[in-house]
C-alpha cells in the first residue's frame, strides 16, 4: 500500500510540473488558435536562463523567475512581431512551417554557444527528501506543484475577474465584434503570447532543479505537452491541470510496474483513445478547436 500511494503521490506531483509547462501553450492556442511547435525550445531557452542566473548570480531557479518570466515575455513579444503576426490569418501551414524553422533555428543556436554539454543546478534543500508518514517527496516537486495550482488559480482569476480577461474571452468569441466594441485586438494577441511565453518561463525555473538543460530538452517535454493540452481540452487552463496530473500518474505507475522505458507509451495509449472517445479533451467543449478558450 505504501508503494502505491509512494508511486500517486510522485505522480500528482510531477504532473503538476507537466501542467505547468503545458499552460502557456494552451492559453496561446485558446486565443490566437496557433500551434507554437517551437514551444518546448521556449522551454529549453527558460531553463538556460535559470541556469545562467543561478551560476552568475548565485539566485536558486525559484528566485531567477523575477528575471527569467519577464525575459521570456519580451522574448514571446518578439517571436510574436516577426514570426507569428505575419503568419496570423495565412494558411495553417504557414504557422507551422513558422514556428518548426524556429525550433530547429533555436536547438541549433543552443548547440552552437553551449555545446552539447548538459547543465544544472546544485540540488535544493540539500538533496533531500521531505518524509510525510511512509511516503518521501523532494521539496523541488511540492514548489513545483504549488506554482501550478497558485496559477491556475490566478488565470482563472484574471480570465473571469478582470478587463483584460473579458476582453481575451470578446476576442476568442469573436474577433470581428470585438474590434467594432473598441477591443485592440492585435494588442491582445501580443500580450496573449507574451502571457503564454512568461508561463514557459515560470515552468522552466521549476523545472531547472529537477532536470538538466541542454539543446534538445525540450524535444523531451513537447510532446508531452501536447498530450497534456488535448487529453485536458484544447483551450481549457483547468484542463491542462488535470490532465497534466493525469499524465504524471500513468507515467509513474508504469515506469515501476512495467519499465521506465515504456512509461510514456502508456500515456500516448491514453492520448490514443482520448481522440477516439473524447476527442474534445476531459474539460473542453465541442468545437473548442474552432472557438479557443473555454469561455
Amino acid at each position: 500500500m505504501s508503494t502505491f500511494m509512494q508511486l500517486l503521490v510522485s505522480g500528482i506531483l510531477i504532473g503538476g510540473i507537466y501542467a505547468l509547462m503545458s499552460m502557456g501553450l494552451t492559453l496561446i492556442f485558446g486565443v490566437l488558435r496557433v500551434v507554437n511547435f517551437a514551444h518546448g525550445e521556449f522551454l529549453m531557452l527558460g531553463m538556460y536562463g535559470a541556469w545562467l542566473v543561478n551560476s552568475t548570480l548565485g539566485m536558486n531557479p525559484y528566485l531567477a523567475m523575477v528575471v527569467v518570466v519577464p525575459a521570456m515575455a519580451l522574448f514571446g513579444m518578439l517571436v510574436h512581431r516577426l514570426i507569428i503576426r505575419p503568419s496570423v490569418g495565412k494558411p495553417e501551414l504557414v504557422v507551422v512551417f513558422a514556428t518548426m524553422g524556429l525550433s530547429i533555428l533555436m536547438q541549433n543556436v543552443a548547440l552552437m554557444l553551449m555545446t552539447a554539454d548538459l547543465f544544472d543546478v546544485p540540488p535544493m534543500f540539500g538533496g533531500r527528501s521531505l518524509a510525510v508518514g511512509p511516503i518521501l517527496v523532494k521539496a523541488e516537486l511540492i514548489i513545483g506543484f504549488g506554482v501550478a495550482i497558485g496559477l491556475t488559480a490566478l488565470l482563472r482569476w484574471l480570465m473571469h475577474s478582470t478587463y483584460l480577461g473579458k476582453a481575451i474571452r470578446a476576442t476568442v468569441q469573436d474577433r470581428e465584434a470585438a474590434v467594432l466594441m473598441g477591443i485592440p485586438v492585435p494588442r491582445i494577441f501580443l500580450i496573449t503570447f507574451a502571457g503564454g511565453s512568461a508561463l514557459v518561463g515560470f515552468a522552466a525555473c521549476t523545472m531547472m532543479p529537477i532536470f538538466s538543460v541542454f539543446p534538445t530538452v525540450g524535444l523531451n517535454f513537447v510532446l508531452i505537452a501536447f498530450v497534456i493540452v488535448v487529453l485536458g481540452g484544447m483551450g481549457s487552463i483547468e484542463g491542462a491541470l488535470i490532465g497534466g496530473i493525469g499524465i504524471g500518474v500513468i507515467q509513474s505507475f508504469a515506469s515501476y510496474y512495467v519499465a521506465p522505458a515504456y512509461g510514456q507509451l502508456f500515456f500516448f495509449v491514453v492520448f490514443v483513445l482520448a481522440l477516439i472517445f473524447r476527442p474534445s479533451g476531459l474539460l473542453g467543449q465541442k468545437g473548442t478547436a474552432q472557438l479557443g478558450v473555454n469561455t
